[in-house]
C-alpha cells in the first residue's frame, strides 16, 4: 500500500508484483520469511518484532484460506512501533521513579529518627571519652558514616523528587580528593588507585553532596568490576573548551567550558547487549547483596539536573570509561563563614516535643549540658495544654513535624494563636506536608532537618532566641 511504498522510499509501481523479501537487509528479510513459514505451517496467526536500521516493527502475519480450508496465501501487516516503544520505556521509568518516591518518602522520616539516636549517642560518647582513647576516633567515625547515611537518604528524595536540591557555585577539587580518601580505605589493596586532581578546578553550580555522591558511586562500581582480580582505577580531573567539547562529540552542550571527570578501570567491562539499560532504576548485574541498581541511575539524574552530560565507554574484559562534564560558570563560590567550635550556650527555659521517647531524652540531655532549662513531651497535645496553661513560661518551643494526635505544623498555629512572637524550631525527619519555606510562611522561626548536629542545635537555638 501507499504507506509500505513511502516507508521503503519507492512507488506502489516499483513494489506490486515482487516478492518484499527483497527489499529488506537479509537478517530481516530471514525473520519475516519464517513468521510466513510457520503460519503455512500450522495454519495460525504469527505476531513478531523485529528491528531495522534504529526502526522497530510489530510485524503480524495471518493466513488467507481457500473454500476447502486450505491457507493459500498469507497476509502481512506491519507496523511501526518505535514511538511506541520509547512512549512506554519513558512511562515505565516514570512509575520506577514514583515507586522510589513511595519507598524513599515511607522509610525517610523513621530512618533519619533512627540516624538521629546514632548520631546523637556517637556525640554524647565523645563527650566522655579522652582524646588518647581509640574509641574516640571509633565514635567520630560512626558520626561520619551517620552523616554520610543521611546525605544518601536526601539523594534517594532528590532523585524521586520528594525534595528540590538547592545548587550553588562550588570548586569540585576539594570533593574529589575527600571523597578518593574514603574510597581507599573502602576498596581492596589489590586495586591500584591513580588520581590526577589538580589544585584548582572551575567553578561549576552545584549540590556539594551530590558531586561526592557522583564519584563516590562511580568509583564503587569500578572497584567491585576488579573485586576477583584485582586492577587499575584512574580518576583525573581537567577542564576542556568548546572546541574539545564539539570534537569529542559532545553537540548539544552549549557552554563554552566544562569540568571533566573521568573514572576508569581495568576491570570486567559491560557486555554492549545492556549498556542501553544501566541508567534504570533497579537495573544491575551484581550478585544479590553487592548492589541495588541505583548508583548509576542516581548518578544519571544529577549529572542531567547540573546541566551536566555523562557517557559510558566499555568493552568485556577491556574495562569500563566514564566521562562526566559539568558547565563551568563565571561566578566565584560564596566565602564561607568560620564556624566557632565552640558551642553557644545559655540558661533559658525550653518545651521540646518528640514523638520518639529516645530522641527526646537525648536532646533533653544535650540541651541540659548546654546550660538551658528543659521540659519535654511526647505527646503533643498534653505539651500543647501545658503551655496554654502558661504561655510566658517558656522562651523557646522546639518540635517535631511528624507525629500522633497532632502534628507539628498544627502545634505550631495552636501556639502562635495564644502567643504569636514566642520563637519555634521545627525539626522533621521527612515530611511532604512541610519544607523551609512553608515552615517560615507559618511563623517557625528555624527549620533543621534530621538528623542534625549537636551545634546546628545549639546555633539554631541561640539564633531564634536572640532574634538574629
Amino acid at each position: 500500500n501507499e504507506i509500505a511504498a513511502q516507508s521503503l522510499g519507492m512507488n506502489t509501481d516499483e513494489l506490486v508484483g515482487k516478492c518484499f523479501y527483497d527489499f529488506f537487509p537479509i537478517s530481516f528479510s530471514e525473520t519475516r520469511k519464517n513468521a510466513v513459514n510457520e503460519v503455512v505451517r500450522t495454519g495460525k496467526p504469527v505476531q513478531i518484532e523485529v528491528e531495522n536500521e534504529n526502526r522497530i516493527y510489530s510485524i503480524h502475519s495471518y493466513p488467507v484460506y481457500d473454500s476447502r480450508g486450505s491457507v493459500v496465501q498469507v497476509g502481512v501487516i506491519s507496523s511501526d512501533i518505535t514511538e511506541k516503544l520509547v512512549m512506554e520505556a519513558q512511562l515505565q521509568q516514570t512509575q520506577k521513579r514514583e515507586a522510589i518516591g513511595i519507598m524513599a518518602g515511607g522509610i525517610a522520616h523513621d530512618f533519619n529518627n533512627i540516624l538521629g539516636i546514632i548520631l546523637r549517642n556517637a556525640e554524647l560518647g565523645i563527650d566522655d571519652i579522652p582524646e588518647w582513647n581509640p574509641a574516640r576516633l571509633n565514635l567520630k567515625e560512626i558520626k561520619n558514616a551517620t552523616l554520610r547515611a543521611k546525605d544518601v537518604v536526601r539523594q534517594l528524595l532528590i532523585f524521586s523528587r520528594k525534595v528540590e536540591h538547592i545548587r550553588k557555585p562550588i570548586k569540585i577539587h576539594p570533593i574529589f580528593k575527600e571523597s578518593i580518601k574514603l574510597i581507599r580505605a573502602s576498596i581492596p589493596s589489590t586495586i591500584d588507585i591513580r588520581s590526577n586532581i589538580p589544585d584548582h578546578s572551575g567553578t561549576i553550580k552545584a549540590h556539594p553532596t551530590q558531586i561526592h555522591q557522583v564519584i563516590i558511586n562511580l568509583c564503587t562500581n569500578a572497584s567491585q568490576s576488579m573485586e576477583e582480580k584485582g586492577g587499575i582505577l584512574e580518576i583525573n580531573l581537567n577542564e576542556i573548551e568548546r572546541d574539545e567539547i564539539k570534537s569529542a562529540g559532545y553537540n548539544t552542550l552549549s557552554a563554552n567550558r566544562y569540568v571533566q571527570l573521568t573514572v576508569s578501570d581495568s576491570g570486567s567491562g559491560i557486555e554492549s547487549a545492556i549498556m542501553d539499560k544501566i541508567f534504570d532504576p533497579y537495573y544491575t548485574t551484581k550478585d544479590v547483596g553487592k548492589g541495588t541498581g541505583l548508583g548509576l541511575a542516581v548518578v544519571h539524574g544529577i549529572v542531567k539536573n547540573h546541566d551536566g552530560v555523562i557517557t559510558i565507554k566499555s568493552e568485556p574484559e577491556r574495562g569500563t570509561t566514564v566521562d562526566v562534564l559539568f558547565p563551568i560558570i563565571d561566578e566565584e563560590p560564596a566565602v564561607e563563614k568560620a564556624v566557632s567550635a565552640d558551642l553557644q550556650t545559655g540558661n533559658e527555659k525550653i518545651l521540646f516535643i518528640d514523638d520518639e521517647e529516645l530522641l527526646v531524652e537525648m536532646a533533653c540531655q544535650t540541651l541540659e549540658q548546654l546550660g538551658y532549662h528543659v521540659v519535654t513531651f511526647t505527646n503533643p497535645v498534653k505539651a500543647l495544654d501545658l503551655f496554654r496553661s502558661d504561655p510566658t513560661q517558656f522562651d523557646l518551643i522546639i518540635t517535631d513535624m511528624t507525629m500522633p494526635r497532632m502534628t507539628g505544623r498544627d502545634l505550631v498555629k495552636e501556639v502562635l494563636s495564644v502567643h504569636p512572637d514566642i520563637p519555634i524550631i521545627l525539626c522533621t525527619g521527612f515530611s511532604e506536608q512541610i519544607n523551609e519555606e512553608r515552615a517560615k510562611e507559618i511563623g517557625v522561626r528555624e527549620y533543621l532537618e534530621k538528623p542534625f548536629e549537636r551545634h546546628e542545635l545549639a546555633n539554631a537555638v541561640r539564633k531564634v532566641i536572640d532574634g538574629k
